[in-house]
């Protein structure tokens, strides 16, 4: 199983115990749904679904609501998928074919890692995102996609085709996308594009699936991150690294996104990654005052 979490904000260091609870639930009651899988193939269908998070929160189980192309699809499914992603411009700030660009990448979880519920043509999947991780993931207050599919046995067109049910009920702010990388539908849909153009005039909202979670997870070095500049973010050679006055540095990493440290570490107010190849990492300095992680991209 592939996974990566990528934490996008300073790291959560202190929690307040509140009980799990429902943070999103769009219940299915959209007879449509929308192409969501991936095939042996390599090739793939993904949506994905906007939600807003009001404050820090460790996610607990998300469950996707979906029908089956042929009943009994459980003998097609090899995995399933969770991607989450931030928001840019109203679109996911990347795809599941584009590793590293999702702050949440559960990919190809093994049959044990995800319960599957087969009722006829209706399937659902359920994920414990901390058991699937393997560690708590704490998101913080933004806006974010979720995406979610079955890796199947065949093409993602095929008789294992998961299809992922709309929610009438529920309008985020933003419309729900597809994105069709290999083009498969010839629907010119290789980037992220609004779902309710692709099936016009039949409305579609946003889709089925609820997450729950622990929501007031607190950062106590909060304030500290807030008066730290890494400029400039992206760059190509080396980032400038503003502190607060007094702050000294006690000890300094740079991660890849499989957490593999790099061997980058602050020096004299700076990071020099002129060496490294392009990507996303995660850079983390600690003080006397405080220590704060935040995502950077090498061009």
């Amino acid at each position: 199983m592939r996974k990566i979490t990528l934490l996008v904000a300073s790291l959560f260091v202190a929690t307040i115990g509140f009980a799990q609870e429902d943070v999103i639930d769009r219940i299915p009651d959209n007879s449509t749904g929308l192409i969501a899988t991936l095939g042996d193939d390599g090739t793939g269908i993904y949506c994905g679904d906007y939600f807003v998070l009001d404050e820090a929160t460790t996610l607990g189980e998300v469950t996707f609501y979906g029908l089956a192309s042929t009943p009994g699809m459980g003998v097609f499914v090899e995995g399933f998928n969770v991607y989450i992603y931030e928001n840019v411009a109203g679109k996911p700030a990347g795809n599941p074919e584009d590793a590293g660009t999702g702050v949440l990448e559960l990919g190809e979880m093994d049959l044990s890692d995800f319960t599957m519920i087969e009722d006829g043509e209706l399937v659902d999947f359920i994920v414990d995102v901390t058991a699937a991780n393997g560690s708590e993931v704490t998101l913080p207050a933004g806006e974010y996609w979720m995406v979610g599919f079955p890796n199947v046995i065949g093409g993602p067109a095929e008789a294992g085709r998961w299809n992922w049910f709309g929610s009438l009920s529920s309008a985020p702010e933003e419309l729900p996308k597809l994105i069709d990388p290999s083009d498969l539908f010839d629907a010119g849909a290789t980037d992220w594009m609004d779902i309710e153009i692709l099936i016009a005039p039949d409305p579609f909202p946003s889709f089925a699936w609820k997450l729950t979670g622990e929501a007031g997870v607190v950062g106590i070095d909060d304030n500290f991150a807030e008066s730290v500049s890494v400029f400039p973010n992206p760059t190509t050679d080396v980032y400038n690294i503003s502190l607060p006055a007094g702050a000294e540095v006690t000890a300094s990493s740079l991660v890849d996104v499989m957490g593999k440290t790099t061997g980058v570490t602050y020096n004299n107010g700076q990071m020099d990654v002129s060496a490294l190849a392009q990507g996303v990492y995660f850079m983390t300095i600690e003080t006397t005052q405080g220590s704060f992680t935040q995502k950077v991209v090498k061009q």
